[in-house]
C-alpha cells in the first residue's frame, strides 16, 4: 500500500501537503507547497514495494533524476527525490503543471486536428529525441504521460511535457529483480519486445508507442480492438500486439468510421513504427518525426492580442459613422465657421504689424 498523507503534513522538512491530486498503480500524487521557495510543487509518493532491495534503493535517486540528462524543455523537471527512511517509500518532487493529459484532452474534446498533432508531436519528439541521443528510453509512453501544459507566453501553443522519464526504467529493474509477473508499461502502448524476456530495449520501443499515439490523437480511438472493450484482459491485448496480423492504419480507421481523419501517406509511416521487428522501425523518435512532419499541415495561425485589435474597427469609426455629413449641415453653421476664421486671420495680421 502506498503511504497516505493528510493536508497540512510537512514531508521531508520542506513540503507542506495541500491536497491529494490523484492515485494510480505507481502511487499517489499530491499538490504541495515548497516551504523554502513558497512555490507549488507536485509530490509523488511511489509504492514502497517498488524499492525492495538496498541496492535498488541506492539507485532510485539517480534514476529519478535521469530527466536532468535530457536536454529538452519538454521533460518535466524533477526538483528533488529520495527514499523515506521509516517506510522505504520512494518519492519525487516535480514542477507542478497546469493543463491536461493528452488522453483527457482527446476524451473530452475528440481527436486533434492534423495541424495540432504536428505541433504536439514536434514537441513530444524533441523530448524523446534528446533522450534517445543519450541512450535513455522512456518505456511507458502513453497518453497519460504526455501532458499539455498551459504556456507561460502570450499566444504560444500548449507546452508539451513528457512525464516519468527514469521512473519507468527504475521500475523495470525492480520488477526484474523481484521476478514479479507484472509487466512494465501499459499493454495497449508497449512494444512486443517489452514482454519478451532477455530482449534489449532500445529507442525503437518508444517509436512503437509513438505510432500508436499518433493514430489515437488523429482518430480518438485505440488502434487495438481490445482497447475498445472495457473488460478486455491483458492477454487478449497481447494477442493483438504480438500474434495476430497487424492491419494498416487506414483499414483499422475505416472499420472504426474514422478513415477520413488520417492524412495521406500515414499508412506507410505507421507500418514502419509498429513493425514487430524492432530493427525495421525508425531508429529513434527524431527519425520518426522527420518522416511524419511532411504528412501533416502547418498548425493554424494563432491570433495574438495585437492582431485582434488590428482587425477590430478603428477607434474613431463609430463617432464618424454617426456624425452628420458635411453636405447635410445647415448653411448658417457653415457661414458662422467662415466668419470665425476670417476674424482670426485679421487679428493675427494686426498683431504682426
Amino acid at each position: 500500500m502506498a503511504r497516505t498523507l493528510t493536508p497540512g503534513t510537512v514531508f521531508a522538512e520542506d513540503y507542506r501537503v495541500e491536497r491529494l491530486l490523484s492515485q494510480g498503480g505507481q502511487g499517489s500524487l499530491y499538490v504541495v507547497e515548497q516551504l523554502s521557495t513558497k512555490r507549488s510543487r507536485a509530490l509523488k509518493l511511489m509504492r514502497p514495494e517498488l524499492v525492495g532491495r538496498p541496492d535498488l534503493r541506492r539507485r532510485f535517486d539517480t534514476e529519478a533524476r535521469v530527466g536532468a540528462r535530457i536536454e529538452s524543455d519538454h521533460v518535466v523537471d524533477v526538483i528533488a527525490s529520495g527514499v523515506e527512511g521509516e517506510t522505504g517509500t520512494p518519492w519525487l518532487v516535480m514542477e507542478l503543471l497546469e493543463g491536461e493529459e493528452l488522453g483527457a484532452r482527446v476524451e473530452a474534446k475528440g481527436p486533434l486536428l492534423p495541424g495540432e498533432v504536428r505541433e504536439v508531436f514536434g514537441q513530444l519528439c524533441h523530448a524523446l529525441g534528446a533522450a534517445h541521443r543519450v541512450s535513455i528510453v522512456h518505456r511507458d509512453l502513453k497518453p497519460e504521460n504526455v501532458y499539455l501544459a498551459k504556456p507561460r507566453r502570450r499566444g504560444a501553443p500548449p507546452l508539451v511535457k513528457v512525464i516519468d522519464f527514469g521512473v519507468a526504467r527504475m521500475m523495470a529493474e525492480v520488477q526484474t529483480a523481484n521476478r514479479t509477473q507484472s509487466m512494465l508499461g501499459t499493454p495497449l502502448w508497449m512494444a512486443p519486445e517489452q514482454v519478451t524476456p532477455g530482449v534489449p530495449i532500445t529507442p525503437a520501443a518508444d517509436v512503437w508507442s509513438l505510432g500508436l499515439l499518433a493514430f489515437y490523437a488523429l482518430t480518438g480511438r485505440s488502434f487495438w480492438l481490445a482497447g475498445e472493450e472495457a473488460d478486455a484482459g491483458v492477454w487478449k491485448i497481447l494477442n493483438e500486439v504480438c500474434v495476430l496480423p497487424i492491419p494498416s492504419a487506414s483499414a483499422r480507421a475505416a472499420a472504426q468510421g474514422r478513415e477520413a481523419m488520417l492524412p495521406a501517406g500515414f499508412d506507410a509511416w505507421f507500418a514502419r513504427c509498429v513493425d514487430r521487428d524492432a530493427a525495421q522501425r525508425f531508429a529513434d523518435a527524431a527519425g520518426a518525426y522527420e518522416a511524419l512532419e511532411p504528412l501533416l499541415p502547418e498548425p493554424a495561425p494563432r491570433m495574438s492580442l495585437v492582431e485582434k485589435k488590428e482587425e477590430a474597427p478603428p477607434a474613431l469609426a463609430a463617432p464618424l459613422a454617426v456624425a452628420a455629413p458635411v453636405a447635410a449641415r445647415p448653411r448658417w453653421a457653415m457661414g458662422a465657421v467662415a466668419l470665425v476664421l476670417l476674424a482670426t486671420a485679421v487679428l493675427l495680421a494686426l498683431r504682426g504689424r
